[in-house]
């Protein structure tokens, strides 16, 4: 496809990576590329330089060929007129990020009059996936699938659990409906055989109906506290729209945020959340605050090192529940060393959410990729595919299929019925299947058989 991205932030630069790696032909367009040599340089993109509102621009990026035009510059309303603009001049498809708050009410409408195909919100995206964690409190990471029919979540085996020692095949014996799809040992992510022995410190990966995740959380002894009280560091677009979900879950929050004004904007739009004037950054007002008796503190400044910093300070108090956000990727490492299980990157989740949407519009009679959803620094990826009349694999049993190592079909849709597969399960024509892949090798259902 060819593939139009207007805008070389964070988000720009991630799309331009992962579009490329599905073998798109892209092309990006703005004022000054000082800053981004790294893409220029090391991905086969095209660039044009100038102004994504100038129709000579737009042309000399090709777009009256282009597939998908996706703007991202950090103003809403270049988005979307740029995208309106493309669209003019003959783009099939639009993508525009809208992200001020005050905007989400217009969404639709302006998707609906401008032909817009997409809007994406980083930040409310963001706040969406934080809340989902902070509901299965003893959960890094909790995701869903096949329209919520499966879920994902993502444990750290510690000192003293149930889970240190046990195998694969044991726990699928033991816990009905479960599959412990993905293992992260030492920077390394694993697709486990029967025979993997859980060790202390892995991050694993399961999946299963959210009964039977709950039912595994409740007989491993996993369940933690509810959470009831959250304190939010940072005033930010994204902890407003977390403040508001999670009020409107019942839970108690706290935002501590450090500009008087921005308080005072926040404590209007949140009547029934607490807005504290103060400093992050300061011990003695994060104690003040009740940092000792908060279920989960959640990171959401504008700056990294600052995040990190109070993550690892809630950490020595004992806090169960840490959500850090860092739009750096390369402070993952330290994140790591600061030992933060929870890490939430924005653009990441925005840049997954258009891939998804990319892949779809690829879908032809084949059985192409539906969603992706990749983990753990795009380490490994989850992939929803519809069984179409060319998949190889019809009719035979999951054992017979020569699947490729490196990758695991988790979860077949049939009807209304889901199904946790085992060798002897088939896949049928008009299935819908996920498949885990860590070696970023499947465009097309077929490509799982040897």
């Amino acid at each position: 496809m060819k593939i139009i991205i207007v805008g070389i932030g964070k988000l720009g630069e991630y799309l331009a990576k992962s579009l490329v790696r599905d073998n798109n032909e892209v092309t990006l367009i703005d004022t000054d590329f000082t800053t981004s040599q790294d893409v220029i340089n090391n991905e086969d993109v095209n660039y044009v330089c100038g102004n994504g509102l100038d129709s000579n621009v737009l042309l000399e990026a090709g777009v009256e060929d282009a597939d998908l035009l996706i703007s991202v510059t950090d103003k809403d309303e270049q988005n979307v007129m740029c995208s309106l603009l493309g669209k003019t001049m003959g783009v099939k498809h639009t993508i525009a990020r809208i992200r001020t708050p005050e905007y989400s009410n217009s969404i639709n409408i302006l998707k609906e009059q401008l032909g817009l195909s997409m809007t994406i919100n980083p930040e409310l995206l963001t706040a969406t996936q934080i809340a989902r964690a902070l509901s299965i409190p003893s959960a890094l990471e909790a995701t869903t699938f096949l329209k919520g029919r499966i879920q994902m979540i993502s444990l750290k085996v510690k000192k003293g659990s149930s889970l240190v020692g046990s195998t694969i095949h044991s726990l699928s014996k033991k816990f009905n409906g479960i599959i412990v799809c993905a293992v992260e040992r030492n920077g390394v992510t694993i697709i486990p055989k029967g025979n993997t022995k859980l060790q202390i410190g892995d991050k694993i990966h399961i999946t299963g109906s959210t009964k039977n995740i709950h039912d595994f959380l409740d007989r491993a002894n996993l369940i933690s506290q509810k959470t009831k009280k959250v304190i939010i560091c940072g005033g930010s677009d994204t902890s407003m729209y977390l403040a508001k979900i999670l009020s409107e879950m019942g839970i108690g929050v706290k935002i501590i945020e450090i500009n008087e004004e921005r308080c005072k904007f926040l404590s209007e739009k949140l009547p029934k959340v607490l807005v504290i004037n103060g400093d992050v950054s300061d011990q003695y007002v994060l104690h003040e605050e009740g940092i000792d008796n908060c279920d989960a503190f959640v990171t959401l400044t504008s700056i990294d090192e600052e995040n990190i910093i109070c993550s690892m300070f809630a950490s020595m108090n004992n806090v169960p529940k840490i959500i850090t956000k860092i739009n750096h990727i390369q402070l993952d490492g330290v994140v790591e060393k600061a030992s933060i299980d929870t890490v939430i990157t924005p653009h990441k989740i925005a840049n997954n959410l258009i891939v998804q949407y990319v892949r779809a519009m690829q879908n032809s009679e084949k059985s192409s990729c539906e969603a992706i959803y990749k983990f753990d620094d795009d380490i490994f990826e989850m992939l929803e595919f519809n069984v179409k009349k060319d998949f190889k694999g019809i009719g035979k049993k999951i054992r017979d299929m020569h699947i490729k190592d490196g990758i695991l079909i988790v979860a077949i849709a049939r009807g209304k019925s889901t199904i946790f597969p085992n060798g002897d399960d088939e896949i049928k024509e008009k299935d819908a299947i996920v498949v885990i892949d860590n070696k970023d090798s499947i465009r097309d259902i077929n490509d799982i058989l040897e």
